[in-house]
């Protein structure tokens, strides 16, 4: 009958040239175990054997002291560098000479230090469009920490007379000038209507006036300086005057951009036919020039 004390045994094996010597202590197979050992069975030179050996256990890997400062430490400089108000970044202003970032940094109410990093683009687009001075706005990043304004100036399409002298209109009918004598002569004047006190940043509603403004805005850019009058006194019968003098009857106020385009070619052909013309008129229907 075999007993339940312990044994300790001793065996050796052969391995290749290698002698490999176990120790184990037997245990019965009625032996208790608890969490820290297990019971194996091996083979020796008498037989097999359980044995009692302790339990391998796996240490959790927990991340170590100086990883988590170095994560604690990266967020804290990242969330700083996006919301403190820190020198960070530089302001690039293009498209316009009335803007200076100084400019920029006011009207978007940015602040000092200014640091880019915080500027919301799109809320710095609305407020500065709405600078009487700037026509649309474009803000974008750039390399290396460059806030890139891209501005398109306000400009002046017609001249009118008002109260106290003259105004210039952009393309939206804002009071962009006013002075008491014509403010920009590169453009055409409107005759045949008086404004009254029109004042800087006000938007000119009248219909005649913004029909003139529609029929400069069909020509292409470069060709604007060829119109040097419009007459918006009756709505029917507007009548245009090129800077040499050659009316244009322009009719009524429909169809003003596709007119400003036959006016265009009408302009050139008589300019490269040399003909003696004592008037052209754009009607859409059927467009012609009057010789004298």
């Amino acid at each position: 009958m075999r007993s339940n004390r312990s044994e300790e045994f001793r065996f050796e094996r052969q391995e290749g040239d290698t002698v490999a010597t176990i120790d184990e202590r037997t245990v019965s197979p009625t032996a208790e175990e608890d969490s820290t050992w297990e019971i194996v069975t091996i083979d020796t030179p008498d037989g097999p054997h359980r044995v009692k050996r302790r339990r391998r256990i796996k240490k959790k890997r927990t991340p170590s002291k100086s990883i988590v400062w170095k994560t604690v430490i990266g967020a804290a400089l990242i969330i700083g560098l996006f919301t403190l108000p820190l020198p960070i970044g530089q302001i690039q202003v293009t498209g316009t000479n009335q803007l200076s970032s100084e400019d920029v940094v006011a009207i978007g109410d940015l602040g000092y230090p200014v640091n880019i990093l915080r500027v919301r683009t799109g809320a710095l687009e609305e407020r500065l469009q709405k600078d009487m001075r700037v026509d649309t706005a474009h803000v974008s990043y750039a390399l290396p920490l460059t806030l890139q304004v891209d501005v398109k100036e306000r400009t002046a399409v017609v001249v009118v007379p008002s109260q106290f002298g003259f105004v210039a209109l952009d393309r939206q009918g804002m009071v962009i000038a006013s002075s008491p004598t014509i403010p920009d002569t590169t453009v055409p004047i409107i005759s045949g209507v008086r404004l009254g006190n029109a004042l800087l940043g006000d938007t000119i509603e009248s219909e005649g006036i913004r029909g003139a403004i529609t029929y400069m805005m069909g020509f292409p850019e470069d060709k604007r300086k060829q119109i040097g009058e419009i007459n918006v006194g009756d709505a029917e019968h507007i009548i245009a005057y090129t800077v040499d003098g050659l009316p244009i009857h322009i009719g009524d106020r429909s169809d003003l951009e596709e007119k400003a385009k036959i006016t265009t070619d009408m302009i050139q052909d008589v300019s490269q036919r040399h003909v003696s013309a004592e008037f052209i008129d754009v009607n859409i229907k059927s467009p012609y020039i009057k010789t004298q």
